[in-house]
């Protein structure tokens, strides 16, 4: 287990092949954290900055080079922050920008999540401020131009949770609150046409994923960690379920429980086994190869998988 510090914060939360991307405090403003990886090493250390602050939300690997999402030239506050542009770069091996899109929506938006598709590559995540909060989706060609923005939704607040694939187009997942909150999919044509809104469950999922031929949320009720499997709901107490990565017939979910950092392994019959990594922070399950997460001094925590599996096991 390696332990990073590059501020005052040092935050993981997305793994695109072995560039690890996050944001990182300098006592100042916020920056994006580009950091190589080698197994629990860090190879290599980038940082975007410019105007106001720059976070790192999002990554995907394409190969020969990546693409990164986040939210740039805002002002990050305890409630999300304002005057946020929406940020999209595509990076090549070296981790130079080959181009960056800035989109301002509403005023204050963030790239969470980042789909390839056959023509270009959809993006979304949130927009807008309390008591007008609401989300937006757009596709991107692989050369930086935007094809179409919707920008939707007008709630209490919100919450962006993951984008998925589907046959008709992508599904923007998110949590909105309107008196309750309540998980919601909005589907769209690849073309960006609304095909219609269904309500999932009550509560905020943080992420989703497909595993096994079901829609998995992770998340919380209330204050309790909180995973939906299909129709099943899982509820293990005070925390909250920030990851999730399907592995065959496992699911592998991250988080904090009870004010530890734990991850959460669930075999396809559905039987659930709890491990803890370290006391007081939580933890992201990236990839195959790594787990990253914070501690409670805001420093960041590296563990291969092979000795995150040895210490779980003991």
């Amino acid at each position: 287990m390696k332990t990073y510090s590059f501020g005052t914060e040092t935050v993981p939360v997305a793994l695109a092949g072995d560039l690890l991307v996050g944001s990182v405090h300098d006592g100042k403003n916020y920056k994006i954290m580009l950091a190589r990886l080698d197994g629990e090493e860090i190879v290599e250390t980038r940082f975007l900055a410019g105007e106001n602050d720059w976070e790192g939300h999002s990554a995907l690997d394409l190969g020969d080079n990546y693409l990164i999402g986040g939210a740039v030239e805002g002002v990050a506050t305890p409630d999300g922050g304002e005057g946020w542009k929406a940020y999209l770069a595509r990076l090549d091996k070296s981790l130079n920008p080959l181009w960056e899109l800035k989109l301002n929506v509403r005023n204050n938006g963030a790239v969470y999540s980042i789909l390839l598709s056959n023509d270009g590559v959809f993006i979304a995540g949130e927009t807008g401020r309390p008591g007008n909060k609401g989300f937006f989706m757009g596709k991107v060609s692989k050369e930086g131009e935007l094809l179409w923005l919707r920008d939707f939704g007008s709630w209490e607040d919100a919450v962006f949770t993951a984008l998925l694939p589907s046959e008709n187009g992508p599904v923007a997942i998110g949590s909105a609150k309107e008196k309750r909150w309540k998980v919601r999919a909005f589907e769209f044509t690849k073309d960006g046409e609304p095909l219609g809104e269904n309500v999932l469950a009550g509560g905020i999922a943080l992420n989703a994923c497909l595993w096994n031929g079901k829609l998995v949320l992770a998340g919380y009720r209330r204050e309790d960690f909180w995973l939906r499997i299909g129709e099943r709901d899982v509820k293990l107490g005070k925390g909250s379920a920030t990851s999730l990565l399907p592995a065959g017939n496992k699911l592998l979910v991250g988080g904090e429980l009870e004010g530890k950092a734990v991850v959460v392994e669930i075999l396809e019959g559905e039987e659930l086994e709890v491990r803890e990594l370290w006391e007081n922070g939580w933890v992201e399950v990236l990839g195959m190869d790594v787990v990253a997460g914070v501690t409670g001094d805001w420093k960041m925590v590296l563990l291969s998988a092979c000795q995150s599996d040895k210490k779980l096991r003991n």
